[in-house]
């Protein structure tokens, strides 16, 4: 099956933010996921080939990083794009080639300067999951949820990633922490194993990871006030 050229736009976003927003995933890993959805279609024909490839590289350049793998295999794709035969396919109206030409040119434009990435593992980024970590809390105090449930929700929700990477479950930690300050949280016994990981953690065991040098002095930093947060709240 093939699909128009609204039809691959909207549903491939769709499919993405399914990914994101149900199943909770990553950008990295929504994005891989949607483009296995539709990689054998790209196969059908140079359209579908152009619209998907385009499509993909439109929501790669939003993300902060891009697998360099996958940033080198999407350019291929679209360097490689025929578009005379595109328009011999006359799949397309020439407000839509139009259009797609237009896309094109600003999608490969902003893809080749997207800051790369090489830790191959489906991971979260260090603003990504920082982030996703504060509106998970900011959807919590919304609903009023009772103080002692605050905690179980939030590393039930995280679960995963605190089981991915070290980047990942300290970024969370620390997030936590963060957080749970601002509401003057006081159930200080739930957050000993907290305080025990970060103080332990040793900042050269993440340098492999998907953070960026800037990122680690970054985190170092938080967890550092993290911990003294902690111990105020021990004292």
């Amino acid at each position: 099956m093939s699909f128009s050229y609204d039809e691959y736009s909207e549903y491939i976003n769709e499919t993405y933010m399914e990914f994101k927003n149900d199943e909770k995933m990553s950008s990295k890993e929504a994005i891989a996921r949607t483009f296995n959805e539709y990689d054998m279609l790209m196969k059908k024909s140079e359209t579908d080939r152009a619209l998907i490839s385009i499509t993909v590289a439109e929501i790669l350049v939003t993300h902060p990083k891009v697998l360099n793998t996958f940033k080198d295999y999407i350019m291929n794709e679209m360097s490689t794009l025929d578009f005379k035969l595109v328009m011999d396919e006359n799949r397309l109206t020439s407000m839509e080639y139009a259009s797609l030409t237009s896309r094109y040119e600003n999608a490969i434009n902003l893809l080749q300067t997207k800051l790369v990435d090489f830790y191959p593992r489906a991971c979260w980024y260090y603003e990504e999951l920082t982030d996703e970590v504060n509106v998970f809390f900011e959807q919590i105090n919304n609903e009023k949820i009772d103080e002692d449930r605050i905690l179980p929700q939030v590393l039930k929700r995280f679960e995963k990633e605190c089981k991915n990477t070290w980047s990942e479950k300290i970024i969370v930690y620390t997030t936590i922490v963060e957080n749970l300050a601002k509401i003057g949280y006081s159930q200080a016994d739930e957050l000993t194993v907290i305080k025990h990981e970060l103080q332990i953690f040793k900042i050269d065991s993440i340098r492999n990871e998907q953070l960026t040098k800037e990122e680690i002095d970054r985190l170092g930093i938080r967890i550092k006030n993290a911990i003294v947060l902690l111990s105020k709240q021990n004292s």
